[in-house]
C-alpha cells in the first residue's frame, strides 16, 4: 500500500477548527472526501505524548474510503484547554466530550480509533454511550473491563505491572519542571519516540521512565521529521505537560466513576492491533481480549509503541482490510 501523509505545517485536505465543549475549548482537525459525502464518521483520538497530527499517516487513506474524519487534541494537549484538575481527564469526562463534539457535528453514529491513551479511552466511550459508537479500533492498548476491586498505581507496579513504573514519575511531576522551554520539550519528546544517544543509549525506560543523564545527549527520532518534530514541540509548549500528564492522575477517579458500569460490556466489533515490540504494553497482556470482546478482529504488528508512524503501511493495509470487511458491509453503516 502505497503511504500518504498530511503535512504538519499546511495541507488543503485538512481543517483546523475549534469548539466549545462542555464548558472547555477543544481544538480538531476536521476532514472529509472532496465530494462533500462521506460514508459514516470516525472520530481518531491519539495518546502521549501526542497530538491530532499523530494520525497524519492515517488521514489521507480514511479519506479515500470515504469516511469523515474528527482528530481532537485531546484535553490538555495542543490547541485545546488544559484545565489543572485531574478529575476533568477522567474516562467518563472525555468521553461526554467526545459525545458533545460528535452531538455538534451532527454525527449520531461514529466509528472511534484511538492509539495509546486515546485507545483506552475509545474502549470507554464505548462503555459509557454504546448508542454512539459502532465500530472500534485500538492500536497498541489493550482492553482492560472496569474492577471491583481498586489497585493503586503502586500497588500495580510492585504485583503486576513492573513496566508501568514510568507512571510513577509522570505523576510526580519533577519532569514538568526539567521540560519547560522548547528544546527541552524536543528532548523529552525525541526520548518518548525512540531517540537514543551518539553511544546508542535510550533516554526512555518502562520501568525506570525518563533518564535524566541522557535526555541533554538524546538525538531526535528517525520516526519524525525535523519540520514534524519542530511542530510537535510548539505544540505542546502551548500548555506544558502537566495536563498530559494528568491523564496518569485519573486512576482512582476512573475506578470509582466506573464502578456504575461493572455490567457494561462493549458489543461493537473491535479491531485490536498490537505491537510486538511495544516495551510498555507486553504481547501477553493482549491475550485476555478474545474473552472479554465478542466481535474481536486480533493483529499483530512488528513495531514499537510507534506503530502509526513506523509501520504506517501495515497498519493503513490492516485497518483499510478491515473496514471493507467488517464496517462497510454491516448494514449499521446505512443509518450513520
Amino acid at each position: 500500500m502505497i503511504v500518504d501523509k498530511i503535512s504538519v505545517t499546511y495541507d488543503l485536505r485538512v481543517e483546523r477548527r475549534v469548539a466549545e465543549v462542555n464548558g472547555k475549548t477543544y481544538g480538531y482537525l476536521y476532514s472529509e472526501p472532496q465530494s462533500g459525502i462521506y460514508r459514516g464518521t470516525i472520530f481518531l483520538l491519539h495518546g502521549f505524548p501526542d497530538i491530532s497530527m499523530g494520525w497524519r499517516y492515517q488521514i489521507p487513506m480514511l479519506l479515500d474510503m470515504g469516511l469523515r474524519v474528527i482528530a481532537p487534541d485531546l484535553l490538555g494537549y495542543g490547541r485545546t484547554d488544559a484545565p489543572e484538575e485531574p478529575e476533568l481527564y477522567s474516562h467518563k469526562s472525555c468521553a461526554n466530550d467526545i459525545k458533545e463534539l460528535a452531538s455538534q457535528l451532527g454525527a449520531k453514529k461514529i466509528l472511534v480509533a484511538g492509539h495509546d491513551w486515546g485507545a483506552a479511552l475509545a474502549y470507554r466511550v464505548a462503555l459509557w454511550h454504546p448508542d454512539l459508537v459502532t465500530h472500534i479500533i485500538a492500536i497498541c492498548v489493550p482492553f482492560a473491563a472496569p474492577t471491583r476491586k481498586y489497585y493503586s498505581l503502586e500497588e500495580m507496579v510492585d504485583r503486576i505491572a513492573p513496566h508501568f513504573a514510568y507512571q510513577l514519575q509522570f505523576i510526580s511531576g519533577e519532569l514538568e519542571e526539567i521540560a519547560e522551554s522548547k528544546d527541552d520539550i524536543k528532548k523529552f519528546l525525541s526520548a518518548m519516540y525512540g531517540g537514543r544517544t551518539l553511544e546508542r543509549e535510550v533516554a526512555f525506560d518502562a520501568e525506570l521512565g525518563i533518564l535524566p543523564d541522557r535526555l541533554e545527549r538524546v538525538l531526535p527520532s528517525p520516526l519524525l521529521s525535523e519540520d514534524e518534530l519542530d511542530y510537535y514541540a510548539d505544540e505542546f509548549q502551548r500548555n506544558g505537560l502537566h495536563g498530559p500528564f494528568n491523564w496518569y492522575r485519573t486512576r482512582e477517579i476512573n475506578f470509582k466513576e466506573e464502578l456504575a458500569i461493572l455490567n457494561q460490556h462493549i458489543m461493537a466489533p473491535v479491531l485490536y492491533i498490537q505491537a510486538l515490540r511495544d516495551t510498555a504494553l507486553p504481547a501477553h497482556r493482549g491475550w485476555g481480549m478474545t474473552k472479554t470482546i465478542p466481535h474481536l478482529t486480533f493483529q499483530q504488528i512488528n513495531s514499537s509503541h510507534w506503530a502509526l508512524w513506523e509501520k504506517p503501511a501495515e497498519v493503513n493495509e490492516i485497518i483499510a482490510w478491515w473496514l471493507d470487511e467488517f464496517v462497510f458491509r454491516d448494514p449499521r453503516m446505512f443509518k450513520l
